[in-house]
């Protein structure tokens, strides 16, 4: 039998409470208030990690991933000490190789893929494997948000060295900047950090890198103002992706004054050159043992407990004393893969050597020791010649095979 709707009466049922009355509304608002309340709390009053660091004196660590258009640049790996007021930071290259691993299964990958396939946590993580260490902090920014920061400032003056030229038709990349000293905007500041053409695009980039952080030490005070005014920061922050807070971000700027250029150090990572189906990779020295021992030098010098770092040019010599022809020229190709400059390459005098030594040609016999480490040379001493026009001065031994001492 159906049922006809039209002999349905609405009949109130007054025995039934109301599914929600005043009360209860009530109720759960101050629930609700409550709720927020306690989150803003924990957020607005907890202590700045930032701040935590800088009280325990610690140095503090953070991973910069530089990214454009949807693929990393460079990444930075930094350290500041709050007591001496002293940055360092090494630049990791883009084809930088890497062993990763990812959530569905371990991969070798490039530094410029990692970010984009991962994401922040799994690139941490791998450069802490890397480096043997851990890092407090880390931002994710693109060269986009770093030219609005610009452009809020209303540009940033740098002293720029040289004429800076670069044409890529297929990337639509058009980069002008005249040598002296210009006020850039925001577009020109991200070609300015972009730029990074030929056989020196690392080195370039890195200086460049330094200059521009320069600019911005000059200009702290305007970026402080920025970070406390909240609408402006946020329209700032919102493409970014990192773990520092806001506070963590003010504790941080209020400590800029403290920098000037003789303070900051900039390094590139030192690699070898590997060639994979076609595709040259920078793969770290001895897994990393290199960038390891710059971190331990670099975070004494950080204490003042340390000279700094000597630099990464290195001008080297090397003289073939064995009784095999060809040694000169073979470990000139493969220094050159691990970025050493060989200025010059030959026979010695005489060709009965036995044993391979490195020589300090300038009175720094740590430039020689890094040498003698990459060959596995025992036989280091200091006999200064300046007129050399050399830092180091190999002359290989009989003991000498391909491309170590035996």
């Amino acid at each position: 039998m159906g049922i006809k709707t039209v002999e349905i009466k609405y009949q109130p049922d007054t025995g039934k409470k109301p599914d929600f009355d005043l009360v209860s509304v009530l109720l759960i608002f101050v629930a609700i208030g409550i709720i927020i309340g306690a989150i803003y709390f924990i957020f607005s009053f907890r202590e700045s990690e930032a701040s935590r660091l800088i009280e325990a004196k610690s140095d503090i660590s953070a991973i910069l991933i530089e990214n454009d258009s949807g693929k990393t640049l460079s990444v930075f790996i930094s350290f500041f000490n709050s007591g001496t007021g002293k940055l360092a930071t090494i630049m990791i290259p883009e084809n930088t190789r890497l062993k990763v691993d990812y959530e569905d299964k371990p991969a070798y990958d490039t530094i410029e893929n990692i970010y984009f396939r991962g994401d922040a946590h799994i690139l941490k993580n791998t450069l802490e494997k890397l480096t043997g260490g851990t890092f407090d902090f880390y931002m994710a920014y693109d060269l986009g948000d770093v030219e609005t920061l610009v452009d809020v400032l209303e540009g940033v003056e740098i002293a720029n060295p040289e004429n800076l030229s670069y044409t890529d038709l297929d990337k639509k990349i058009f980069i002008r900047l005249r040598k002296g000293n210009i006020l850039l905007d925001g577009a020109k500041a991200r070609e300015f950090l972009f730029y990074r053409p030929g056989d020196e695009g690392t080195q370039i980039t890195m200086d460049n890198h330094k200059i521009f952080i320069d600019s911005l030490i000059d200009r702290w005070m305007d970026i402080a103002e920025i970070i406390e005014y909240r609408r402006v920061f946020s329209r700032l922050i919102r493409n970014i992706d990192t773990n520092l807070t806001r506070k963590d971000l003010i504790i941080l700027a209020g400590q800029m004054p403290k920098l000037n250029s003789s303070r900051i150090l900039f390094y590139r990572m030192l690699g070898k050159n590997t060639v994979i189906n076609d595709e040259v990779f920078l793969t770290p020295i001895d897994n990393g043992e290199w960038l390891r021992d710059r971190i331990e030098k670099l975070k004494k010098f950080l204490s003042d407990e340390g000279p700094a770092p000597i630099g990464d040019e290195i001008n080297i010599e090397i003289l073939n004393g064995s009784g095999n022809p060809g040694q000169a020229q073979s470990l000139r190709n493969y220094l050159l893969q691990y970025g050493f400059n060989v200025v010059h390459y030959g026979n010695a005098l005489r060709n009965d050597y036995e044993t391979t030594t490195v020589i300090d040609r300038i009175g720094v016999p740590s430039l020689a020791k890094r040498v003698a480490d990459i060959i596995n040379c025992k036989e280091v001493y200091t006999k200064i010649d300046k007129t050399l026009l050399v830092d180091v001065t190999i002359i290989i031994g009989n003991d000498f095979e391909g491309r170590s001492v035996r």
